[in-house]
């Protein structure tokens, strides 16, 4: 009756797990949880959440437990989950490649900073690079022409100042480079109307997606004191924000070993022509004795206020220079005249 009972026990147990299966140890070695037919070596399969669990039963500080790969004895990768701090559930998770050893490639930190090349990340993104290597590349395939960029916006909705800051910073004696940017491009002539067309493109627009019609668009500092300011009319500053709506205004020196002005008045070759007025130097001497300077020449108190217009006083030097031409003309023409009547007079 015993015998009976028992195997009566054991086909029943067989029968219900032929009808609800859920565990399987394949003859291929693979193993099955929730599915009869695993397709790898472990395949867990649920209708809800596929959870896996790793307990560890001892309160401890460092490593807790790891997913490790392996070949013919040797650890090609591992996954490691690491309590950091004695008191707290905090921990971070590291993850291991072999090189010639296994060694430290990412972390994850408690605080979800992620560090690559560092156990120690101090930023979001923590890259550390390391020597004859570039630390981080960005590449991606057949970009379309709005699509080639890296996007830095503000994550939160309340108003307030954001300024996205990207810092060069170098400690290497007798390389004072802090931030170095490169722009390789095809050797080509720009199409016509093609603005963007360069090596390097410098673009201020407004958080509406138009232009600026206010704001700076480009401004070069040391510590803080404006360098170069390019404002959104154009207008450059060098040594001064104020261009006082001029297109380059330049608070300093400068040194050319070429100048070349557009003059954009009538140049004074017209001082030759017949129907010119010379005027006489009787009202020449009436107006420099009133005005102290020259007739059509700015005074003092107006290059003092206005500035001087290198083009313009060019051209009214040439005039004058012309004009005192035709004087000592005149002039030389009545001292032939009276040296003649004086050769008649000797005779």
């Amino acid at each position: 009756m015993k015998r009976l009972l028992t195997t009566l026990f054991v086909l029943a147990t067989i029968n219900i797990s032929a009808q609800t299966p859920t565990n399987i140890v394949k003859d291929t070695g693979n193993v099955g949880i929730g599915t009869t037919h695993p397709a790898e070596k472990l395949e867990i399969s649920s209708a809800g959440l596929s959870n896996i669990q790793l307990t560890h039963t001892w309160d401890v500080l460092g490593p807790v437990g790891a997913l490790k790969f392996n070949m013919a004895g040797t650890d090609l990768g591992k996954i490691e989950v690491e309590r950091t701090i004695p008191t707290g559930r905090m921990s971070s998770m590291k993850f291991f490649v072999r090189n010639s050893t296994l060694f430290e490639a990412m972390r994850i930190a408690n605080n979800g900073s992620l560090g690559i090349g560092t156990s120690d990340p101090s930023a979001k993104l923590h890259v550390a690079g390391v020597q004859g290597s570039q630390f981080a590349k960005f590449t991606q395939s057949n970009v379309n022409a709005g699509d080639g960029f890296l996007l830095i916006v503000n994550g939160t909705s309340s108003p307030g100042s954001f300024i996205p800051s990207i810092i060069g910073r170098t400690y290497a004696p007798g390389r004072p480079l802090g931030i170095s940017i490169v722009g390789e491009a095809d050797d080509l002539v720009p199409p016509p109307g093609d603005i963007n067309f360069a090596a390097v493109v410098l673009d201020g627009r407004s958080k509406g997606g138009t232009g600026l019609s206010k704001s700076n668009v480009l401004s070069i500092n040391n510590y803080g004191q404006s360098l170069v300011m390019v404002k959104a009319d154009g207008s450059v500053g060098i040594g001064t924000t104020d261009t006082k709506g001029y297109m380059l205004a330049v608070n300093g020196s400068g040194i050319f070993t070429k100048v070349k002005v557009k003059s954009y008045g009538a140049w004074p070759d017209f001082v030759f022509y017949q129907d010119y007025l010379l005027p006489p130097l009787s009202f020449v001497e009436r107006f420099v004795t009133e005005n102290k300077h020259l007739p059509d020449m700015p005074s003092a108190k107006e290059i003092d206020t206005d500035g001087m217009d290198v083009g313009e006083m060019n051209r009214l030097l040439l005039k004058k220079v012309e004009e005192l031409t035709l004087y000592i003309i005149q002039l030389n023409k009545k001292v032939d005249a009276q040296q003649e009547v004086i050769s008649k007079l000797n005779k």
